[in-house]
């Protein structure tokens, strides 16, 4: 006769040896998704007050070295806020829900699966749904009964010729949208995109390159080969011998810019992973209308159930400050 299969499906119906075989199921939880958000992490937090959150952007009068004549009567007269400008962005609003039945919330399960957990997979979700918005290249709408407002994203302040409601004087120069059409970035490119920015703002002390996986790649290999970086690139440490390719700094001429990962569930394109934002974090920040907060509703029933949300949207307080990386754009 045959012998019980260990392995059969003890929860099935039936005899043998298999039903007797105790569960081997570890106390232990994987999660695999990127939960990191640093721009949303490395903007520094301001107050909304208004779904429409506003302010204004302002610039000096060229350079003049003439001179003037002694004794010379002064006749004409400038208008010193002439060019200041209005910019706006619309606040929206990010809700991620729960609902965990009394008996789940009663059972003795891995991870755990309760109430306080699902609290927590809601924030994470929504830093998630926030760092995404920001990096967008959504167009702000502003929404009514029908539609949701939706922020304006980095990716779409950041044009050479728009939006159309920045004035073309505070757009990002072209030098600084860098579009590489299904290439690598070039250090070249990244090179000209920082002296722009620095001809611009005159300070590059507080810029950090949040890149997506392609682009970080393409830094690293020029790195290697121009040697233009300070961190422990190539260099050997102690007797383990450890050969260290991590990139945090990327020393150019105008100062070392700081470099962090993206999110990869957060790019405007999470098929090719080729986009990067050069953040000047001295000129954008991330305004809050409503704080993150949490809500539990009544059981009625079903068993404990809530939401948490917040509303807020992104500052980006001169377009001219950042630069974009498109290696898939023409």
């Amino acid at each position: 006769m045959a012998f019980s299969a260990s392995y059969d499906n003890p929860s099935a119906p039936g005899t043998g040896a298999a039903v007797s075989n105790r569960e081997d199921l570890t106390n232990i939880l994987v999660q695999l998704d990127p939960v990191s958000t640093p721009l949303v992490s490395l903007l520094r937090r301001t107050k909304a007050r208004a779904t429409s959150h506003e302010w204004t952007v302002d610039g000096l009068a060229a350079v003049d070295t003439s001179g003037i004549l002694e004794g010379a009567d002064t006749t004409s007269f400038s208008d010193k806020f002439e060019s200041r400008a209005r910019l706006s962005n619309v606040v929206q609003g990010f809700r991620r829900d729960y609902q965990v039945s009394q008996v789940q919330q009663a059972v003795d399960g891995v991870g755990p699966a309760n109430e306080s957990a699902a609290k927590v997979k809601c924030l994470r979700e929504l830093k998630r749904d926030l760092e995404a918005a920001v990096y967008s290249a959504n167009d702000k709408t502003t929404g009514s009964g029908s539609a949701a407002a939706v922020m304006r994203g980095f990716n779409d302040w950041l044009d050479s010729s728009g939006p159309s409601d920045v004035p073309t004087a505070y757009r990002t120069p072209s030098d600084q949208v860098i579009a590489m059409s299904n290439a690598a970035v070039t250090e070249a490119k990244l090179s000209a995109a920082l002296a722009s920015m620095f001809n611009v703002s005159g300070n590059l002390s507080n810029v950090t390159l949040v890149a997506d996986t392609k682009v970080r790649d393409s830094i690293a290999n020029f790195m290697r080969a121009a040697h233009s970086g300070t961190a422990t690139r190539y260099s050997v440490n102690g007797t383990g011998k450890t050969v260290t390719l991590s990139v945090s700094l990327y020393d150019s001429d105008f100062g070392s810019i700081k470099i962090a990962n993206s999110n990869p569930d957060c790019s405007p394109d999470t098929t090719n992973h080729d986009r990067a934002l050069a953040v000047n974090l001295d000129h954008a920040s991330l305004a809050t209308l409503i704080p993150a907060k949490q809500v539990s509703l009544e059981d009625q029933g079903g068993g404990a159930r809530g939401y948490t949300e917040t509303w807020a949207t992104l500052a980006c307080h001169d377009p001219r400050a950042h630069a974009s990386i498109d290696e898939a754009r023409s």
